[in-house]
């Protein structure tokens, strides 16, 4: 394994480490928080469900269609007219923006 070996573990360590100092990061961090607009959460996303005409709320709709021919198969055919989009849902609890250039960490 040798020198090659060395040479990539030099490269995966030096990855690793952290070069700068606390305060510099910080600083960064405040102008980042500083320069992003807007609130840093979401209350709400768009829908990405259907009503149908009776109320009902699902992705997709279906009706099944009788054969042309007697003895033959039924199949399903999708319904893409008279949807009304479901529209803004509201989140039970905020989120952060996807944007936000701040990263959390726990331990």
């Amino acid at each position: 394994m040798g020198q090659t070996g060395s040479k990539v573990m030099s490269k995966i360590s030096s990855s690793f480490t952290y070069h700068g100092s606390p305060s510099e990061d910080f600083e960064g961090a405040e102008r980042a928080v500083a320069s992003f607009k807007g609130t840093p959460f979401v209350y709400s996303r768009q829908g990405s469900m259907y009503f149908d005409e009776d109320g009902d709320l699902a992705h997709e709709f279906y009706e099944e269609v009788a054969p042309k021919k007697r003895g033959g198969k039924k199949r399903m055919r999708r319904i893409d007219k008279n949807l009304r989009p479901q529209g803004e849902v509201k989140y039970k609890v905020p989120c952060l923006h996807v944007d936000f250039p701040i990263i959390l960490y726990s331990d």
